[in-house]
């Protein structure tokens, strides 16, 4: 048999005791609940959805060289590369102790211990593989990381960043993110996570980094979880529910929809169609288990018609659709009662961001997208 036990700890708490197959990495069955105060918000409702946390919790086998790492290591599934770093994250205080080892969170969290990231290192191939078998034992927080975008997680004077690549041959993605952080700061509206842009090597590309807006008194809860931790009333909309739950754990409604339709705003003028729930949450205070605030906005790649920056020329981009609360952004506009919440005084100019974009002369129809990105400032005006 390949099964292991292992506790489920928040910090060094208990919450439950795990059954996982050691190959599959798959949790097989909860054998003994411990606190069910501190079963994660995603997994409170039953076994299935603890068992769905925790599948979605291991990184996407799509997500850039992943799978042939993988395979390099023998490690038959993301969730198998997840128990092997023992479930950790820069991301929250879950993590699974082998139940006969003797371990604390101080001598194996990701925010104040040293780590190396072989395997962040391999997806932007800086690593042969030799050297990545020879630190396959290291924890690490790659085997937690989401998204599609090969990303790494490194420290510099100790502070935890991460570093985003791009899709393709060229840097938009991650020029992006930097044409957001520009919006926000102009806006003074609403925390944001800020990137910058830095060179790849000896090549064109740029990629992006970021300071971790966690740390080791604040975890992120993603929207997701927030969501799923209560069944919906089918005369409530998701919107609503999600709003409703944050109220239910000590956030003012107020703050949470100004937050929302600040956001659903500016990602109309970016032309963000991928805020999916887990690319939006709350800040948790991790020793109280208070919600503190929204998480700062984040992840805006997916933007300024990454994907066909010719669309400006021939779409009137009435019709666009997103993965978020609705599935078109007119919908999402509906949502929003003050439609002033995003100050069009204080955008980003097209020479701005066609400065910002100057960094890579690789980007694509330039003059197309900043058509479009007139175009849905004027649909905001007209608002």
């Amino acid at each position: 048999m390949n099964e292991k036990t292992y506790v489920l700890m928040h910090r060094d708490e208990g919450v439950c005791v795990l059954v996982i197959d050691e190959i599959s990495g798959a949790i097989l069955r909860v054998s003994r609940l411990i606190n069910l105060h501190l079963v994660p918000l995603g997994g409170k409702i039953d076994v299935a959805m603890l068992k769905k946390w925790w599948q979605r919790r291991a990184v996407p086998i799509g997500q850039g060289k992943i799978q042939r790492i993988l395979e390099r290591l023998g490690i038959a599934t993301p969730q198998g590369y997840l128990v092997k770093n023992l479930g950790l994250s820069l991301t929250d205080h879950y993590w699974i102790k082998p139940i006969d080892m003797e371990l604390g969170w101080k001598d194996i969290n990701l925010f104040t211990n040293d780590f190396k990231d072989p395997v962040g290192d391999m997806q932007f191939g800086q690593l042969e593989e030799n050297v990545l078998d020879l630190q396959a034992n290291t924890f690490s927080p790659s085997s937690s990381l989401q998204g599609e975008l090969r990303k790494k997680w490194i420290i510099s004077d100790g502070k935890r960043y991460l570093v985003k690549g791009n899709r393709g041959s060229n840097s938009q993605e991650s020029l992006n993110e930097v044409v957001a952080t520009l919006l926000h700061k102009k806006q003074g509206k609403h925390d944001y996570v800020a990137y910058t842009p830095i060179p790849y090597g000896d090549s064109q590309q740029i990629f992006c980094t970021c300071e971790s807006f966690t740390s080791d008194d604040l975890e992120f809860i993603p929207a997701i979880e927030i969501v799923e931790s209560k069944k919906k009333d089918n005369s409530v909309s998701m919107y609503e529910h999600f709003i409703q739950m944050c109220v239910q754990h000590g956030l003012e409604d107020e703050e949470v929809r100004s937050f929302l339709e600040y956001q659903i705003l500016s990602d109309f003028v970016m032309t963000n169609t991928d805020r999916h729930f887990n690319n939006f949450g709350v800040l948790r205070n991790t020793h109280t288990l208070e919600f503190v605030k929204m998480a700062p906005i984040f992840d805006s790649g997916n933007s300024m018609f990454w994907q066909n920056p010719r669309t400006p020329e021939f779409d009137d981009l009435t019709k666009i659709e997103v993965n978020s609360f609705r599935g078109f952004e007119k919908q999402l506009i509906e949502y929003v009662k003050d439609k002033k919440c995003l100050d069009i005084s204080k955008l980003p100019t097209e020479d701005e961001i066609r400065e910002i974009y100057s960094q890579d002369s690789l980007i694509p129809c330039v003059n197309s997208i900043l058509k479009g990105y007139r175009k849905k400032i004027d649909m905001l005006a007209d608002l």
